[in-house]
């Protein structure tokens, strides 16, 4: 009994059973995004590589916005007077130009770590209302980001040519030096979307979604305080990168210990029910 039925021609088949065995395992491993691509082809993204993208992402953002700053260093305010403006132009037109180089190059991290996040909240399964929220706000941030550095690197090349209208360096460095409603909305908005993948999605540990919901709120605050909260946001999302590397890769190490447990006690009661049946 158990032995594979000959054909009508002679030739064995192995039964249903000994197909099943022989068929490889193909259910994706803990880590994986469980969603089916309709190529069939596309390899699943892993929480691990969300970690590091999400870490490269945060940490970039952070160190090119402060390199920013401290390139361009001491800034004259909105309401300086043109001759000031000229005179300081004339002397660190190549530092702002420089200043924005470096911006730009954040708004490129930037893309990167909500793309990270975008994926982790696909990973939770989360609802896609979140996710396409998550990947406008992450637009919109990156284009306001794009163009202040714009600004900055049109001022890098005109502060320094004496036939450029005082009245025009003026408009020019007022568009550079004072936020817009553009920025502040945009990081609103991609604050908004982080606090709901967190309380919501599960995606983000809760604590990073609490500070994003009140750096959201102070995003939206006038004067110092919204200056303030951009700052703040700056290492929020470094250690928000920081946060989903080591938490995933804590938790991936985790499952891995069980499933090699769970594996090693099947083995040993497979073992004993040998020697019990021998």
């Amino acid at each position: 009994m158990g032995r594979p039925a000959p054909s009508v021609d002679g030739d064995v088949y192995p039964t249903s059973k000994e197909t099943d065995m022989r068929q490889p395992d193909s259910r994706p491993g803990p880590g994986h995004l469980d969603t089916n691509h309709p190529d069939g082809g596309s390899p699943p993204v892993t929480a691990a590589a969300i970690g590091r993208l999400a870490a490269l992402g945060g940490l970039g953002f952070l160190v090119a916005s402060l390199a920013s700053d401290l390139v361009i260093g001491p800034f004259p305010r909105p309401d300086a007077p043109p001759a000031q403006l000229v005179s300081f132009y004339a002397a660190h037109h190549a530092q702002v130009g420089t200043g924005g180089l470096l911006l730009a190059l954040s708004g490129v991290f930037f893309v990167l770590f909500g793309l990270a996040i975008w994926a982790r909240i696909r990973q939770a399964s989360a609802s896609p209302l979140l996710a396409g929220l998550t990947v406008i706000a992450t637009t919109l941030a990156a284009l306001t980001t794009l163009a202040s550095a714009g600004t900055y690197g049109v001022l890098g090349d005109i502060g320094g040519q004496p036939a450029v209208a005082p009245a025009a360096l003026q408009a020019w460095h007022i568009m550079g030096s004072d936020g817009s409603l553009a920025d502040s909305a945009s990081t609103f908005l991609f604050l908004l979307a982080m606090a709901g993948a967190g309380l919501l999605a599960r995606a983000l540990p809760r604590w990073l979604a609490w500070t994003a919901l009140l750096l959201g709120i102070l995003q939206l605050a006038p004067n110092q305080v919204g200056f303030l909260a951009s700052l703040v946001f700056l290492a929020w999302t470094a250690a928000a990168g920081i946060s989903l590397l080591f938490v995933r890769q804590a938790r991936e190490g985790r499952k891995a210990r069980e499933g090699r447990k769970a594996r090693q006690d099947q083995t040993g009661y497979a073992a004993r029910e040998e020697v019990r049946h021998a």
